[in-house]
Order: C-alpha cells, then structure tokens, then sequence
C-alpha cells in the first residue's frame, strides 16, 4: 500500500491512532496521539477511513435504563409431556405411540431452548411408572452440557424436572 506523510494510520496488533512521518522502503516512522515515535514494518501499516454515522448517537441522558426489581422471579419456561397435552385426541394412538410424541416433543422444545438461548427449563412428566423420566434422563446423559435435577416440590409436584443447559456446549437434538 501507498502511504503519504501526514496521513493517519493505524497498526496490526496494535491501538491507538498513528500519524506517518517518515516513509522508507520497508518501514515507516510512525508517531503515536503521545508524540513516540515508532519504526515499523509498512507491512504493519493500515489506512484509516472515516466512516460518516447516520442519525444520531444516543447519549447517557438519552438513554432508558430499565431497572430489574430484586426479588422478582423471572418465568422459568415449561413444557407439559402429558399426552393430553400434545394431541386433542389421543384415542388413536397406541402406548409406544404416545411415548415417541412426548419424547419428540421433548426434543422439539429443548431445540427450541438452545436456540433461544434459554439456559433453564421445566419439563412436567408426570409419576407414572417412571419410563418416561428414565428415557429423558437417558437422552440427557448421553450429551454434554446437560444437567437434571427434580424440580420443586412446592411448585409443581413430584412429576417435574428442572433442566439447566450449558450453552456452549449443548448441541440440537
């Protein structure tokens, strides 16, 4: 690149805004906003183009902090596995039938988490016989950054899991 004296530069590696003093073959004298100066490779050397702003740039008056009330519990987002949840009917479906929607459904809403970047969710399986919790707990354990524990009591009974993803290394279902 061609570079003229005066001109303002800036560095790779580095920060700060430069001004060229002197240009030589395969370095340049630089000086820095303190007065230093600098030798350095031209290779080392970037143009500075102006960039014009459109519209305005807000300014701390201008800007509306949204203060968060401590103590204010924040919706943990849930899914219902009961059956009579999923489907209108269910009379057409067989048990295994069933159990493959709730764990698609399952997988569907947990894709949609790790999506939205939701770190923490409930998943309402109910007691039963215990299958499908197990099947969950199954598919969880096989993948990284998955955690599950049983929700609490007070709030949604014994047939609720509280699921925490850790985000950088969840991957989709």
């Amino acid at each position: 690149m061609l570079f003229e004296i005066g001109e303002k530069v800036s560095l790779l590696k580095e920060t700060g805004l430069f001004i060229v003093i002197e240009i030589h073959t395969n370095f340049a004298i630089v000086k820095d906003e303190f007065s230093f100066e600098h030798r350095v490779k031209r290779t080392e050397l970037v143009k500075r183009t102006e960039f014009p702003i459109q519209g305005t740039i807000p300014n701390k008056e201008t800007i509306q902090l949204t203060k968060i009330q401590k103590g204010t519990p924040q919706a943990i987002p849930e899914i219902d596995l009961h059956i009579e949840q999923l489907v209108a009917s269910d009379s057409s479906l067989s048990s295994h039938d069933k159990f493959l929607l709730q764990i698609d459904a399952f997988k569907h809403f947990t894709n949609q988490m790790i999506q939205k970047k939701i770190s923490k969710f409930i998943v309402i399986h109910g007691i039963g016989e215990g299958k499908l919790i197990q099947e969950i707990r199954d598919i969880i354990r096989n993948r990284d950054g998955f955690s599950i524990h049983d929700a609490n009591y007070s709030s949604r009974g014994v047939g609720a899991s509280y699921i925490e993803l850790k985000l950088s290394l969840v991957k989709l279902f």
